[in-house]
């Protein structure tokens, strides 16, 4: 057992990644790949899903409790609920599966068009907190953060939008897998501990860290391999 931990306390949302994976959650690289860095969120809400565990009770004939047990539940996944106040067009036509619209030298994304059908893109979702009060930077000085990572991201669904005199916030659901086998490596090596590999069963990853987050940026770029 560790001897020593960190504690930290979380507070705001300032930066978002999005990078796309295949089919199998294998983060896509070079002229293929995409990553979006925003700050332009609302929230991340996350849900876990649980199964509940079977349970086993009978009485006997008069009427006490012979058996009386009940299996621990099974986490199945997490349920993401996303509401972004800035629509990159890029990104969010990746991760709802639209066809993204299209002009003009270089190619510029201004729109996509959404078809019924099922939803086949995946994701990687990233999010980064900063850390409150007094413990907001390790004893060298090195601001820390609270980082979070959903390796695998997918089964997308759009929610409610509404228009009116007020804003207008574009809202998305996705369930998480388990990560892809090459997810550390490629992504998640600069925000996690030396050593450390997030492996194909884990959905979720919290940790805190003194590495900044990226750069914010409109336009994606791609995955180096």
């Amino acid at each position: 057992m560790a001897t020593v931990s960190e504690c930290a306390t979380p507070i705001k949302g300032t930066h978002m990644r999005i990078i796309a994976l295949d089919a199998c959650g294998i983060p896509v690289t070079g002229s293929s790949g995409m990553v979006v860095v925003s700050s332009g969120f609302v929230q991340v809400e996350r849900e876990p899903d649980y199964e509940d565990g079977e349970e086993f009770f009978e009485r006997t004939a008069s009427g006490q409790p012979c058996v009386n047990q009940k299996d621990d539940p099974t986490l199945k996944r997490m349920a993401l609920t996303v509401q972004m106040c800035e629509v990159n067009v890029s990104a969010l036509s990746y991760v709802i599966s639209a066809r993204e619209l299209t002009t003009g030298t270089p190619t510029t994304g201004t729109g996509f068009a959404i078809a019924e059908g099922n939803p086949t893109n995946r994701y990687s979702l990233e999010v980064w907190q900063e850390v409150a009060g007094a413990g907001a930077c390790d004893a060298s000085g090195a601001q820390r953060y609270v980082y979070w990572a959903w390796p695998n991201v997918g089964a997308t669904q759009l929610g409610s939008y509404t228009i009116e005199n007020g804003r207008s916030t574009f809202e998305f659901t996705s369930e998480t897998r388990g990560a892809g086998a090459t997810w550390t490596s490629l992504i998640g090596a600069d925000y996690l501990p030396a050593g450390e590999t997030i492996e194909t069963d884990e959905h979720e990853v919290f940790n805190i860290t003194t590495a900044a987050p990226p750069t914010v940026a409109c336009n994606p770029t791609a995955l180096a391999a």
